[in-house]
Order: C-alpha cells, then structure tokens, then sequence
C-alpha cells in the first residue's frame, strides 16, 4: 500500500513537471521572441487553476510530447518504486570492511594476529606477583 502511494504521488509530481514543461515550450512556440515573464506567468496561472481542461486540451489535439512524457513518466515511477529500498531489519555490514555503525565483538584471529601472546589470567597473576617481590611496596 506504502508503495502504490508513493507511486501516486511520484506520476502526479512528475506529471505537474510535465504539465510545465509542455505549457512553457507552446508558449514559447506561439510568442517566440516577444515572451514575456508576466505571459509565463499567467500562463502557469491557468496552467494550475484549470490543470484537467490542460491535459483534456493535449489529448484533444493529440500532443504527441505530453503522451510521449506521461508514458515515460509512468515508467520512470514504477521503476523508482521497484527499485527502492525497503526497511532493513538491521545494519548491513560487510564484515572485512566495516564502517561507523558496525560494532560487534571481535574474533579471535584479529586480536592474536602474532603480535601479541595470548596466556591464561593465572599465568598473567603470576607473572605480576613474581614482579613485584623484588619491590618496595611501602609509599
């Protein structure tokens, strides 16, 4: 349903592009050099307060630009839809080449790459106490 509205609202939007577009090159068609802003202008004016008596207009003269561009605009619509990215449930995330956003535990292989040795907590205590019989321990 999400997607059948955004699709309508995408055909309309590019359809009032459209609309423009077509009414500005047959304005420019019949004033050629003598156009002027306010005629753009009041031409958009109409455009927008009659918008069915315009495309009833292209269809009765059988403007072949205006059913050229709906056509592909309808394509162009449907293929935004069908292309668009649905929500995803998580982060996507390459794990060889992670970016921001990509926490997670590490593995094994990447904290002992050879340039650390891994030992047991005990090892490691004893180590330490055995450092620390030879010192001053009195502050």
């Amino acid at each position: 349903m999400k997607k059948l509205l955004w699709f309508i609202v995408s055909f309309l939007a590019f359809e009032i592009v459209i609309l423009v577009l077509i009414d500005f090159i047959l304005l420019l068609g019949e004033l050629k050099l003598a156009i002027t802003t306010d005629a753009m202008l009041g031409s958009v004016k109409e455009l927008f307060l009659h918008p069915v008596q315009a495309i009833e207009g292209y269809v009765a003269s059988k403007n072949p630009l205006f059913f050229i561009l709906t056509v592909l605009n309808l394509f162009y619509s449907a293929l935004l839809q069908l292309k668009r990215k649905t929500k995803k449930d998580g982060w996507d995330i390459h794990e060889k080449n992670a970016y921001h956003g990509s926490a997670r535990w590490a593995k094994e292989k990447e904290i002992l790459d050879g340039n650390f040795i891994a030992k047991s907590e005990k090892d490691v205590r004893e180590i330490f106490l055995q450092s620390l019989k030879g010192h001053d321990t009195k502050i």
